[in-house]
């Protein structure tokens, strides 16, 4: 009586699964989401299953968290080669990256920026492509503030604004190839180097999100500029001392050397 009372508390012992499934998503919640973009290849081991701890505990568990962890989190695929961003995708499953939603990459690079000649790097198709294939639900796609910002530079060193117009057109094509892309957001400097490159990227109904210069080069300089009034204390400069002083009438000085 006494094994078979024990085998029935046992039976009826508290589990995570048998926890609400209010406080069960919870759980998901504090483990799983991140304020920041998640970089797969930092956050986790580049060498094995591209999946947190949690989500292989069991697959009741698997099944619950996923679509909460991939679906909304950012997922950051900047500075990724195209081989990196399939193995990514291939290796957490159809299911799961048809479950996310925002991917940050970098902003597309240009082969070729002259008339009658706009093509993209090989790389840029591919990742786009690959997003296309494998993120079916994916609705909101960002650009890196340090690509977007090397994009605009570079535009606005052209001659002439059709290839600039034709450039970004051609870009956006690229993105809207990707059917369930409701969000285009570029990071960008407050101050850009060109208005009209600006308006068209917003003609194209792309989001911009500023972030404010930081004026790096100028501080430094101004700090290494202050230090040509710092007196360290070693005697160089101090020419109207110098120019008198000779060694052999140093009296306390050959005193010490001698004690």
């Amino acid at each position: 009586m006494a094994g078979q009372k024990d085998s029935t508390a046992a039976g009826t012992s508290a589990t995570f699964l048998n926890l609400p499934s209010e406080l069960r998503n919870g759980i998901y919640e504090l483990v799983l989401l991140h304020d920041e973009p998640i970089d797969p290849w930092t956050k986790y081991d580049r060498h094995r299953e591209f999946t947190p701890g949690l989500l292989r505990v069991n697959k009741v568990v698997q099944r619950e968290a996923s679509p909460m962890f991939y679906g909304q989190n950012r997922f950051s695929l900047t500075r990724d080669t195209p081989e990196e961003i399939a193995l990514f995708l291939e290796q957490i499953g159809c299911e799961n990256a048809g479950c996310i939603r925002h991917i940050i990459i970098d902003f597309p690079k240009f082969l070729h920026l002259d008339l009658g000649d706009i093509t993209l790097e090989e790389d840029s198709v591919s990742i786009l492509a690959s997003i296309r294939n494998s993120c079916a639900n994916l609705t909101t796609l960002a650009t890196s503030l340090y690509s977007t910002d090397a994009m605009e530079l570079r535009l606005d060193n052209l001659e002439h604004h059709t290839v600039v117009d034709e450039a970004l057109k051609l870009v956006d094509n690229h993105f809207r190839a990707i059917p369930s892309l409701q969000e285009i957001v570029l990071e960008v400097y407050e101050d850009g180097p060109s208005g009209h490159i600006r308006e068209r990227m917003k003609s194209h109904g792309w989001t911009l999100h500023t972030t404010e210069n930081v004026e790096e080069e100028e501080d430094w300089g101004r700090e290494f500029s202050d230090l040509d009034d710092v007196d360290y204390g070693y005697g160089y400069g101090d020419e109207d001392e110098d120019d008198n002083y000779d060694i052999d009438d140093d009296s306390d000085f050959w005193r010490r050397a001698a004690d």
